[in-house]
This record gives C-alpha cells, sequence and structure tokens, in this order.
C-alpha cells in the first residue's frame, strides 16, 4: 500500500477514535451529570423527611406535659425518657383530676413514626377521660381508652382495621390520703417500701434487700385498644394504703428487654427490681441519674433496642 494512502488511513482511524472518545466523554459526563442530580434529590428528599420527623418530634414534645408541670403535680419524681428514634411510641401523661395526680407510662405498638402517631391517639383520648370526662379512677379510665383506641382504628371483627393498640401502667394518688389507685394493661407497677412492709394483701413483696422490699401490682393480661370482638375490656381497679417514703414506679418494657451486658443478653425485670431496691437511699433526680448511666454502661457497644421510659413518684 503507498505512504499516503497508509497516512490517510491512519488519520480516518485517528478521527474515527476522536468521535468516539468525544462520544464516550460525553456520555460520562452526562451519567456524572444525571449522578450529580440524583444525589441532589436524594439530599433534598433526605433533608425533607428529616424537616418532617423533627417536626413532628416538636409536636409529640408539645403534647406531653412540660418539666414545670410534672415538678409542680409531681415534686418528689423524676421521668426518665430516652426515645430510640428522632420520636417515640412511648409517651407520659400527668395530670390532676378532682383531689388526684394521674400519671401514666404508656407503651404503643412500635417505635419511630408509626408509634409516635399512636402515642397521639392514645394521648388524645386520655386527656378526654380526664379533662373533659372528669374520670380519676385507672381502672375506669383505661376502659375508655380501650373503647376510644379501639374505636379510632376500627379494630373489630368485622371492619378492616389494624391490630395495632398499647400497654400501660396507669395510677391515681391522693397525696393527703397517700391513697394510690392503680390499672394496668400488661405493664405492671413497682412499688418500693421500707422494711418489709405488707404493701397489699394480694401482693407480697417480690424482692427484698437489708432495708427495702419491692411489691409488683400486676397489670391485665390485655392491650389497649385491641378488641376484635367489639367489647370493651374491664381494668381492675387497684386500691394501695402508701406511706411517706414508699416509691412507686411505671415503666414501659424498654429498660428491661435492652441488649447488652459481657453476654449480649437483655437487662430483665429481675435486674432492673434488684435496681430500684439498691437505689433507694438516693433523692429522685440522683436516682434517674444512676438508672441512666446503668443502661448506658450495659448497652456499651449494642445500640437501643425499644424506647425506654422510666417513672418514680416517691410519697
Amino acid at each position: 500500500m503507498p505512504v499516503d494512502q497508509t497516512y490517510d488511513s491512519l488519520l480516518e482511524e485517528i478521527e474515527i477514535l476522536k468521535d468516539e472518545f468525544s462520544l464516550e466523554k460525553a456520555k460520562r459526563e452526562n451519567l456524572v451529570k444525571e449522578l450529580e442530580e440524583t444525589h441532589e434529590e436524594l439530599a433534598e428528599s433526605h433533608q425533607e423527611l428529616s424537616d418532617s420527623i423533627n417536626y413532628a418530634q416538636r409536636i409529640q414534645k408539645a403534647i406531653m406535659p412540660p418539666d414545670y408541670f410534672v415538678e409542680e403535680q409531681l415534686p418528689n419524681s423524676f421521668i426518665l425518657y430516652k426515645p430510640r428514634d428522632v420520636v417515640s411510641g412511648d409517651f407520659y401523661f400527668v395530670h390532676p383530676s378532682r383531689g388526684k395526680i394521674v400519671f401514666s407510662a404508656v407503651d404503643c405498638t412500635g417505635h419511630g413514626v408509626p408509634g409516635a402517631l399512636m402515642s397521639v391517639i392514645g394521648f388524645k383520648h386520655l386527656d378526654q377521660a380526664i379533662r373533659e370526662k372528669k374520670m380519676n379512677r385507672p381502672g375506669e379510665i383505661l376502659s375508655y381508652l380501650d373503647e376510644g383506641v379501639n374505636n379510632t382504628l376500627r379494630q373489630t371483627a368485622g371492619e378492616s382495621g389494624v391490630s395495632d393498640g398499647m400497654d400501660l401502667g396507669l395510677c391515681a394518688i391522693n397525696f393527703k390520703t397517700r391513697q394510690l389507685e392503680y390499672a394496668g394493661a400488661f405493664n405492671p407497677a413497682y412499688i418500693v417500701s421500707k422494711g418489709q412492709r405488707i404493701v397489699s394483701e394480694n401482693a407480697p413483696p417480690c424482692a427484698v434487700n437489708r432495708h427495702f422490699s419491692l411489691t409488683e401490682i400486676k397489670a391485665d393480661r390485655f392491650p389497649i385498644g385491641v378488641n376484635l370482638d367489639g367489647i370493651v375490656d374491664i381494668y381492675t381497679n387497684h386500691a394501695v394504703q402508701l406511706e411517706e417514703g414508699d416509691t412507686v414506679y411505671l415503666f414501659t418494657d424498654g429498660y428491661a428487654d435492652q441488649f447488652g451486658g459481657p453476654k449480649g443478653k437483655k437487662f430483665k425485670y429481675d435486674h432492673l427490681k434488684e435496681l430500684l431496691l439498691d437505689i433507694q437511699p438516693h433523692p429522685m433526680k440522683v436516682q434517674k441519674e444512676i438508672l441512666d448511666t446503668t443502661i448506658k454502661e450495659w448497652m456499651g457497644p449494642w445500640s437501643q433496642t425499644d424506647d425506654i421510659l422510666v417513672m418514680g413518684v416517691r410519697i
């Protein structure tokens, strides 16, 4: 082949390669641009989602009683509240009602956004029972809450609702008479007293140490709001005479169910009972700090399993 033809052929091939390179470069630039646009869209969506969840957190905080109000109604108390996510399926409730102070620790189905939605429903019906209906007997309040949640979510066999509800313990205390009333849906109440005093004839102390005893007032074994037969549950109203220095605890299952420790196991309720007995000599604010530090140390490298809520009230 003549040299001129060979040279021309090489030039043609070079031009073809240049065109192909330019095309590939353009494709890469378009791909990079598309990836950048997708990244921006994802970042915007993530920011919108974060803003929405943070706004939901502000709403959830707004409906729960502020610290100053809790301190006014329950001056010798603490609330350890540790949501697993930004928003929580656990919530607490404190409100006066006809000479008593009603307080409750509530655990809704799920955590995060679904649990938070359930918490708004639960808070609404609790608020109605006490502020509008003027109820102050825990068993009556729980039955009202049960019916309200069930109707709101349409949880009957004949309707296409959901099977979600809440577990809780609810107390009403008359501080003048030191009379405590309690009702619960799965979640019990613990009462810690000096010595080995029998707090309830139906519930002897279940844990003791040298100076204190712990009595468990058991809850009814059906949750709030899950009534596929459409029949409202009747909750047992327990009455207990307290003495000065007694301490009442309500809680959700997050503390006892937290994984951790040297073997990566649950903290468990027996461990919690022992801890509550051990911290009795301390003021309530210090008890909160000890409970918080203990569960953090137990957790170690493990992530938080569930929302955590513990309420303590000293008489």
